[in-house]
């Protein structure tokens, strides 16, 4: 499900298994930055808080699937870091009980 309105989108992610909401501002605050918040009811690779605030140069994501390409990638990334392969396994560890 998305919502687009001129310069501003917001989506959903199904990344692994985590919903993520995606607001992206094309124009932050009038200025020369773009603006992604991800927000997630759990962790992420990149935020404990679920929450995750990024800057980018104005115009560099031109649309949505540039954005979802740009955040599944960091994602992505992130995901390979020890310490998210041991939050991931005491994930799945938690959910057999």
């Amino acid at each position: 499900m998305s919502e687009h309105h001129v310069g501003y989108m917001q989506v959903t992610l199904q990344w692994s298994d985590f919903d993520i909401s995606i607001k992206y501002a094309l124009c932050w605050l009038s200025g020369p930055m773009s603006h992604i918040e991800l927000h997630c009811l759990e962790p992420l690779p990149v935020t404990e808080t679920g929450y995750k605030s990024i800057f980018l140069a104005k115009g560099i994501l031109k649309d949505e699937d540039e954005v979802l390409s740009f955040v599944s990638t960091l994602l992505d990334e992130a995901a390979q870091s020890d310490a998210w392969q041991l939050h991931m396994a005491d994930r799945r560890q938690l959910k057999l009980f």
